[in-house]
């Protein structure tokens, strides 16, 4: 499916905003997030609570906000109230 210039295939979304140019994956699951122009969410990847900035890529079966410590210790900022944060262009690993 194509809706305002993202693209979203066969995946689970739940109170998110999508900006330009996203694309989700198959059987990726996201929720309660925010994903900025050019993200990119491999297959079978979950972002739960997050916000990820421009040109972030998620690679596939990666999580995030699924776990604080390991979030935090991929060098993200995870706030009081449990919001992950990926910065511009930040490299994920799984």
């Amino acid at each position: 499916m194509v809706a305002g210039g993202c693209i979203i295939s066969g995946t689970d979304i739940y109170r998110t905003v999508l900006g330009p140019r996203v694309r989700i994956e198959r059987w990726a699951r996201v929720d309660e997030s925010i994903l900025m122009n050019n993200v990119c969410i491999g297959s079978n990847a979950t972002v739960h609570r997050a916000i990820l900035d421009k040109n972030v890529v998620v690679p596939e079966g990666t999580t995030i906000g699924v776990d604080r410590e390991h979030d935090l210790a991929r060098g993200f900022v995870v706030t009081e109230s449990g919001i992950t944060v990926v910065g511009k262009e930040q490299e994920v690993r799984p």
